[in-house]
């Protein structure tokens, strides 16, 4: 004899009901959470879906992000990959299988970074710290020049290099510094501070090469930040490469790519002014030289129309003392024509300085990066559009829409066969109908094979 532990009043449910009810119990209490782990078994599906697993030693998890959000990630997940991810926690009904509906998915460390250097810079920028009324401007002709880094990179020697080549005569005062780890932030605060109080000091270049963001995350510190905007010295911004921005950039009087073009900005003007005085000395070497040569000529002409010697001899003295004066007033008169032609040339240079042309490089620059950001914008909306009315167009034809209507689905009692015609039951078989809200169970008790 098989004993009933049942009673009348214990609820049976259904499997779909019960995962219905976890998948409730788990989205009520888990709304968003935050998963750090490594990828495994990642699989792009046809329809744009990203299907994966994040473990860590001992467990793992079933994910799935589907493509309306994984559209807006700028990479592509792979397997040994650590991330860091958003969603909620749900249950999947079909197979009462446990995972996490993903919302936002971010590499790990490097994400956390990128989240605090982004908080910082919109900090710095509603205090008016990047606002262009306190850059100041560069002094043309610089009398002693700081460069805050490490003695010990190759970054120092390649401005050393660059200025040996374009302007050997330059006075460079190199201030220690460490440039990258925990200790480095304060450490260039202090370096900085103690370069502008250097004597006859007219600019400070800041500078590191190249590296990955944890390496240039000193050059992230609010501490940085703060110091140079109070710097009352102008500073140049030289860390990384090209394509690195950093905090320290913002607040710079200027931003230059690398360390080397910030050797270059700063002896361009020594280098023209050179240049130009070069260019006058070789005129003025090449008119002095013809104009000897001509009295040379004229001198030996003389010589050959010489009738009487002891006349000629007294009337050429004379000549030559005569020549001699005039030649003396004209090198006089011509030196101080390009003297004041010098001074003309040199002003002209010093209104027309390259600091204004990048000033204009920079605000093209932003101008172009506004508007290809409205053009992504745009491009994203009718993407979203696009897959708006996909969506409803599954909805129309989807199998609850047509129960939405009033229709329903009617299968035999017991084993589950879906019935098409009333052939298919006989009178007092038990039937389900499942509705659009709900389920119905029956008996047939009369059944009608007339079509009309």
């Amino acid at each position: 004899m098989v004993e009933n532990f049942l009673d009348n009043t214990q609820e049976i449910v259904s499997v779909s009901e019960i995962n219905k009810r976890a998948k409730s119990l788990l989205e009520e209490n888990f709304p968003f959470v935050w998963i750090e782990g490594e990828v495994s078994n990642f699989f792009s599906a046809a329809s744009g879906h990203w299907y994966f697993s994040l473990k860590d030693e001992s467990s793992e998890i079933r994910c799935a992000m589907f493509s309306n959000k994984n559209l807006q990630i700028s990479f592509e997940p792979k397997d040994g990959d650590h991330l860091v991810v958003n969603g909620t926690l749900s249950i999947f009904e079909g197979r009462g299988q446990y995972q996490l509906i993903v919302e936002h998915v971010e590499l790990a460390g490097e994400g956390a970074l990128l989240r605090a250097f982004e908080e910082l810079k919109k900090k710095l920028h509603s205090e008016g710290l990047f606002d262009d009324s306190l850059k100041k401007e560069l002094p043309p002709y610089p009398k002693k020049i700081a460069v805050v880094t490490s003695p010990d990179g190759a970054v120092i020697q390649d401005i050393i290099n660059v200025l040996d080549r374009r302007s050997p005569f330059f006075n460079l005062v190199v201030v220690p510094t460490l440039v990258q780890g925990d200790k480095a932030a304060p450490q260039i605060s202090r370096a900085i501070n103690k370069a502008s109080k250097l004597k006859n000091i007219g600019l400070i270049i800041l500078a590191r090469g190249g590296g990955s963001i944890e390496d240039l995350w000193a050059f992230n510190s609010e501490e940085v930040a703060r110091t140079i905007t109070k710097c009352p010295i102008p500073l140049i911004s030289a860390i990384g490469h090209e394509t690195d921005f950093t905090i320290a950039d913002f607040v710079a009087d200027l931003r230059a790519p690398t360390p080397s073009i910030a050797a270059e900005i700063v002896s361009q003007s020594y280098s023209e002014l050179n240049e130009t005085f070069d260019n006058y000395y070789d005129y003025l070497t090449a008119g002095f030289g013809s104009f000897l040569e001509y009295q040379r000529l004229r001198f030996e002409n003389l010589i050959n129309r010489i009738r009487h010697p002891g006349d000629k001899l007294r009337e050429i003295g004379q000549k030559v003392d005569y020549i001699e004066t005039n030649l003396v007033r004209n090198i006089y008169d011509h030196i101080y024509s390009l003297q004041n032609n010098f001074k003309l040339n040199d002003q002209a240079f010093i209104q027309n300085s390259p600091v204004n042309k990048i000033k204009e490089v920079k605000v093209h620059l932003q101008n172009t990066s506004k508007d290809l950001l409205n053009a992504f914008k745009a491009k994203t909306e009718r993407k979203n559009n696009i897959l708006g009315e996909l969506v409803a167009t599954l909805q129309a034809v989807s199998p609850l829409s047509v129960l939405a209507r009033g229709y329903s689905i009617i299968s035999t009692e017991p084993g589950g066969q879906i019935l098409s015609s009333a052939s298919q039951v006989k009178i007092g078989q038990k039937i389900s109908a499942v509705l659009n809200e709900g389920k119905i169970k029956a008996k047939v008790e009369s059944k009608n094979l007339n079509e009309n």
